[in-house]
C-alpha cells in the first residue's frame, strides 16, 4: 500500500487526469511514492500526455523534482503540461508536502516556460554533487518553486481553513 489520498477528481474546463497507476516507495533505488497519469482533453478524451507526481520530502527530489510531465508532440504548445501543474499541486499539498520542486534542464525552453506559467518561482541554477543525481548534465539542472499558500513556514504546519 501506497499511503498516498485518493486523488478524487482533476480536471478543468479542458483537461482532466486520469490515473493510470500508484506506486510505493522504494528503498532499493531511492523512488518516492507516486502517481502517475495520463493527461486528456475533455472535448474528445484525446490522449494528451502524461505526468508524475512524487510525494516526499526526500532531498533526492531536490535535483529531479515532485512533478514531471510530458506531452505528446502533436498536442504541444496548447499550455496542457502547465495545466497539468495547476491541477497536481492542490493534490501535493493534501499529502502534506508544504512546497512543491519542478526540476528542468537549463536548455529545455517549453518545461522552463510550464514551470512559469503554472506559477512557479524560479529558484535558480543547481549543480549537482555527482553527474549520477537527478538529471544535470554539465549545465545543472533549473528548480521552480510551489508553495503551499496554507503552509505557514514559522511553525511549520499546515494553517486551518
Amino acid at each position: 500500500m501506497t499511503g498516498l489520498i485518493g486523488p478524487g477528481y482533476l480536471g478543468d474546463e479542458e483537461i482532466h487526469l486520469v490515473l493510470a497507476n500508484t506506486a510505493d516507495a522504494d528503498s532499493q533505488n531511492g523512488s518516492a511514492p507516486s502517481y502517475s497519469f495520463q493527461i486528456r482533453r475533455l472535448q474528445d478524451n484525446q490522449l494528451l500526455g502524461g505526468c508524475t507526481l512524487r510525494v516526499s520530502n526526500s532531498s533526492a527530489l531536490q535535483y529531479s523534482g515532485h512533478i514531471s510531465y510530458a506531452i505528446a508532440p502533436a498536442h504541444r504548445g496548447h499550455r496542457y503540461a502547465a495545466k497539468a501543474v495547476r491541477l497536481l499541486l492542490p493534490l501535493a499539498f493534501r499529502n502534506g508536502l508544504p512546497q512543491v520542486i519542478i526540476a528542468c534542464r537549463p536548455d529545455n525552453a517549453a518545461s522552463r516556460r510550464t514551470c512559469l506559467l503554472a506559477g512557479g518561482h524560479f529558484l535558480g541554477i543547481l549543480h549537482p554533487p555527482s553527474p549520477e543525481i537527478g538529471q544535470a548534465g554539465d549545465d545543472g539542472i533549473c528548480r521552480y518553486l510551489f508553495c503551499n499558500p496554507l503552509f505557514t513556514p514559522t511553525t511549520g504546519k499546515t494553517a486551518e481553513i
